[in-house]
């Protein structure tokens, strides 16, 4: 692999932290180090309150091995942990107090605790691995000792950003609002969502797995746009989101298998809400002469939801997902034959309107289940729970859909 790039690259997660016993204790002792190496280094030119350095410190170091222990342990296809150095002004979005993460990793990296990589300018962040008597300490622990740290901001408002001279999407830039009743309750709701979840055992072929805290994601059209909640709105940061289906069956809550549980094409559903027309019987991603390419027609139904003008080009992840000779002019005219109704939508950038409708269902899902007792791990458009709450939930999914978009969806359990 091309050393500038970064595709095994595990992202630095600033919240991560030494929760469990072992990894308490490793972050210690090197934190003992690092203070040691920074004021005898050109460090001790910082003037900070003894204690409060002690703090920053300690935070920084608990940090770092949590991330290493993740990357280590939990991601072994990852070779580098990609770390901010750059100084940026803070943010609702980021942990205070991490103004010295360069001069810690120095300082680890001359103990020979980690390596350090350089960056590559626009194609690669600064990387670290671990080395030595870290890494043989890291491989022989477990992830599920890395936690949580305190103070992680949980509802997100990011802004699109428009496209580059070449028409690429430019990254959604994060938005620090002000705090108003309703972002206190959209957060309320999140607390309670991962209060509950926290106290549930989750593991995947026998080994419990980190620590996490879902958040909620609104989204603005426009940078310029007013501080509004009421656009995307989906769930992540769970671990089992990204995890290959394959896996599913892995997958324990509390000791016990999964039922995994989906709304039946939940989108197109919600676009016919929106029209207050019925929508066909049947799968509605089912296309014909796109038989078992099902995945590659509910993707390129939500780019159509999702653009602001006509489908003339397949989006790249569409069209590898179709069979050759499918255009975005072909698929828009049999998407339009199979949803007649729907064509009004398309090409008016509704998608985020939808994924919103949808992530309020969820979350009325997710409260619901907790009030029972009952764990839920989202999945945008389902969920899974332990297979004996299989019909408990599927009765809440019905439910809370129901009175949320007025339609009825159906839930099948996969």
């Amino acid at each position: 692999m091309d050393d500038t790039s970064a595709a095994s690259d595990h992202w630095f997660d600033p919240w991560a932290t030494s929760q469990g016993p072992n990894l308490k204790a490793l972050s210690a002792t090197i934190t003992k180090l690092v203070l040691q190496a920074t004021a005898k280094g050109p460090q001790a030119r910082i003037r900070q309150p003894r204690m409060e350095q002690v703090e920053r410190v300690t935070n920084i170091v608990s940090c770092l091995v949590a991330n290493l222990a993740a990357m280590h342990q939990g991601h072994p296809e990852n070779r580098r942990l990609a770390i901010p150095l750059r100084h940026t002004s803070q943010s609702r979005y980021d942990r205070k107090g991490f103004g010295h993460l360069p001069h810690v990793v120095d300082a680890m990296a001359a103990q020979g605790l980690v390596l350090k990589h350089p960056a590559h300018i626009k194609k690669r962040r600064t990387g670290i691995e671990a080395t030595g008597s870290l890494l043989d300490a890291l491989l022989s622990g477990t992830v599920a000792e890395v936690g949580r740290a305190e103070g992680e901001e949980i509802i997100w408002l990011t802004a699109r950003m428009g496209r580059d001279a070449i028409g690429h999407k430019l990254p959604r830039q994060l938005v620090d609002y002000v705090d108003t009743e309703e972002t206190h309750r959209l957060r309320t709701e999140m607390e309670e969502v991962n209060t509950f979840l926290a106290t549930q055992r989750l593991e995947l072929q026998g080994n419990r797995q980190a620590g996490f805290r879902l958040t909620r994601r609104f989204t603005l059209r426009k940078v310029t746009d007013p501080h509004t909640f009421n656009l995307h709105g989906r769930l992540y940061g769970g671990f089992w989101e990204s995890m290959p289906k394959s896996l599913r069956g892995d997958l324990r809550i509390n000791g016990e298998p999964i039922a995994d549980l989906d709304f039946a094409s939940m989108f197109p559903r919600l676009a016919y809400s929106l029209v207050g027309a019925e929508p066909p019987e049947g799968d509605l991603y089912a296309l014909p002469g796109l038989e078992g390419h099902r995945a590659g027609v509910k993707a390129g139904f939500a780019a159509m939801l999702s653009s602001s003008n006509e489908m003339t080009r397949l989006p790249s992840d569409v069209k590898d997902a179709l069979p050759v000779g499918w255009t975005g002019r072909r698929f828009a005219e049999a998407i339009g034959l199979k949803h007649p109704a729907l064509v009004p939508l398309f090409g008016m950038d509704i998608a985020m309107d939808l994924m919103f409708t949808e992530s309020s269902i969820l979350v009325a899902v997710l409260l619901r289940l907790a009030r029972m007792g009952i764990a839920a791990l989202p999945m945008h458009d389902g969920i899974m729970v332990a297979a004996r709450h299989c019909e408990a939930a599927k009765k809440a999914m019905l439910e809370r859909a129901a009175a949320r978009s007025r339609v009825s969806i159906p839930v099948v359990v996969k």
